[in-house]
């Protein structure tokens, strides 16, 4: 196998492939090591991270809501804790890596700030002292796929075909969706050794339903994995407090077993399958460039050589004409939302206050309190949800519109734009709250109700007083009453409008709070849509202005060319098309039974 890889190697050098030259010596690396390597892909924000740790039983990948990895980081035995960033160094070639140690508790730190100098790191490597990894099993964190930054996906893509096994992660408060139903495709026909791992079963009581609905998923697709759902957390308090019932309820000892047992056994047929697929493939690219070399070897009149490059040049001025057209229709997209997202959230949040002041126009807040704030709590949720939902929409329109401006002149996928998530700004926002002293005491109703009494018994005992024989008498008695309820009455009923005045503030000043947080969090979705989406489109654009100035130095590199130098390629061509036959013949039987000899 190493044999195959040097030559294939070989022939992707000389035909100045640097990119697949670099890929099969990671490949060659990969088949001298033997170590089982087991990715662990899936949508950003899925427990990917987590799920990890708690396999190693260590914090050796940073997780958490605000933490998303942004490059692979490989989890391998070793006898003393250790970590490495890797990183190309193009000043010694496409093949070489730089391998700078970093205290291992400070990884996350050193990487973020590498990233944010411009290294060109490739990924992180920690090592641990775990008899789970002892026997050759390595892990490796991978950033999310099925996002709309199509660098992060190309990034997890890039090292599927390396791997020996696969832990899909998928948590179990939703079912698979279409994009992590498309990866599977994509992943299984490089690695059809795939597991789905649905973590998170301890934050939701319907995880049975959604097992039972991705295992109908999956059949569907023709795709055969195991499923395994677990509780990274459940298993983390386990193995802190070393108890086993608690281990057993946390769904990883079967998954334990099948990384530890299955995949050994798999460990070959998974090495000859990755050279076959990664040697096959680099094969085929230099054959086909052969192939249209070849085909440019014919003699052309000065005046074909010279149509041929007015028609790359037009190409080019057409390129040029589109990029002003898309990016003109992105931006103007992404300033059409910025606008929206914000209106359609205040109105939606407007509707509830105007819901608020009609509720509060009869009701009590003493009363209704409790009550009121869970409604509360669920419209502005599901105002949120909504806003969200739209702007999910809106994204996948604006990027089939700025594909459109392309299509013209290229063709062009739509990328896999990842899930939108609603944040959580009620969290942060604090609650509205009851007006200080609103409950009307006991106390202070007798006392209200005592001082209106005494000025209709002081006023109609004056009056009645003489034909009744003194200030106190029934007329005065019976007046003082009715005046100390009047203004009993009263008082309730204006403290109740103090209430529902104080309340109305409350309410709209924790709306507005949760409308500027609602806010900052939609423009930061947006501006992540934008980058993604102009990375996207800008690296079709790139590819096919390479493609045409390629073309249009060919175009002149034939023209200087003579007859005789063509007929001595073109025949240097064909043989090197029928050694790379051969060569790819060989490659063919790698997953049959045993490379055939030299």
């Amino acid at each position: 196998m190493v044999e195959l890889i040097d030559r294939a190697t070989a022939e992707c050098a000389e035909q100045q492939r640097a990119d697949l030259h670099n890929r099969l010596r990671q490949i060659r690396t990969r088949v001298l090591d033997p170590t089982q390597l087991v990715l662990v892909v899936g949508e950003s924000k899925q427990g990917k991270s987590a799920l990890v740790n708690a396999i190693v039983n260590a914090p050796v990948c940073a997780s958490g809501d605000d933490v998303t990895t942004v490059v692979p980081t490989l989890v391998r035995y070793a006898d003393e804790p250790t970590a490495l960033l890797i990183e190309h160094e193009p000043r010694q070639g496409p093949a070489a890596l730089d391998r700078t140690p970093v205290p291992i508790e400070q990884v996350r730190e050193h990487l973020d700030r590498a990233l944010a100098l411009g290294r060109p790191v490739t990924r992180g490597e920690v090592g641990i002292p775990r008899a789970v990894l002892q026997n050759g099993l390595a892990l490796m964190d991978t950033p999310g796929v099925g996002s709309v930054s199509s660098s992060l996906t190309a990034t997890t893509l890039a090292v599927v075909a390396e791997a020996d096994a696969l832990l899909m992660v998928s948590d179990a408060t939703q079912e698979l969706t279409t994009n992590e139903l498309s990866f599977l495709k994509q992943a299984t026909a490089l690695c059809p050794n795939v597991a789905l791992v649905l973590p998170k079963i301890d934050r939701t009581p319907h995880w049975r339903t959604v097992l039972e609905t991705n295992r109908k998923h999956l059949e569907n697709a023709g795709i055969a994995a195991k499923i395994f759902p677990v509780s990274a957390s459940i298993r983390m308090r386990a193995m802190q407090a070393k108890n086993t019932a608690l281990n057993t309820e946390s769904g990883f000892p079967p998954l334990l077993e099948f990384l530890q047992t299955e995949l050994a056994g798999k460990h070959e047929q998974s090495t000859r399958r990755l050279v076959a697929h990664n040697v096959s493939e680099a094969l085929t690219q230099v054959n086909d460039a052969l192939k249209a070399e070849l085909v440019a070897q014919n003699p052309r009149t000065a005046a074909e050589t010279l149509v041929e490059l007015e028609t790359a040049q037009r190409r080019a001025e057409d390129l040029r004409r589109v990029s002003n057209r898309w990016q003109k229709a992105l931006n103007d997209g992404i300033a059409e939302l910025y606008a929206d997202i914000e209106f359609d959230f205040r109105e939606r949040a407007w509707a509830i206050l105007h819901e608020v002041n009609e509720v509060f126009e009869v009701a009590d807040p003493l009363k209704v309190w409790d009550e009121f704030r869970e409604w509360l709590a669920d419209r502005l949720t599901d105002a949120i949800v909504d806003t969200f939902e739209w702007m999910e929409a809106r994204q996948e329109r604006l990027a089939e519109l700025v594909a459109a401006e392309m299509r013209a002149e290229h063709s062009v996928d739509i990328p896999e734009l990842d899930r939108i998530r609603p944040p959580a700004p009620l969290e942060e926002v604090p609650e509205p709250k009851l007006p200080s002293r609103s409950e009307y005491k006991r106390f202070d109703q007798f006392l209200t109700g005592l001082r209106g009494s005494y000025g209709g018994v002081l006023m109609f005992g004056m009056i009645t007083s003489f034909a009744l024989g003194g200030l106190f008498n029934v007329v005065s008695i019976s007046a003082g009453v009715l005046l100390g309820i009047k203004s009993l009455d009263e008082e309730k009923d204006s403290r109740l409008r103090r209430r529902q005045t104080e309340v109305k503030s409350a309410v709209q000043r924790h709306v507005e709070q949760v409308i500027f947080h609602v806010n900052r969090e939609a423009k930061t979705t947006i501006r992540t849509v934008h980058r993604g989406l102009h990375a996207h489109y800008m690296q079709i654009t790139e590819d096919a202005q390479m493609e045409i100035s390629r073309a249009i130095q060919e175009i002149k590199r034939s023209a200087e060319r003579s007859a005789v130098d063509r007929d001595q390629r073109a025949r240097e061509i064909r043989q090197k098309m029928e050694d790379l036959t051969s060569l790819r013949r060989r490659v063919a039987v790698l997953t049959q039974n045993r490379i055939t000899a030299a």
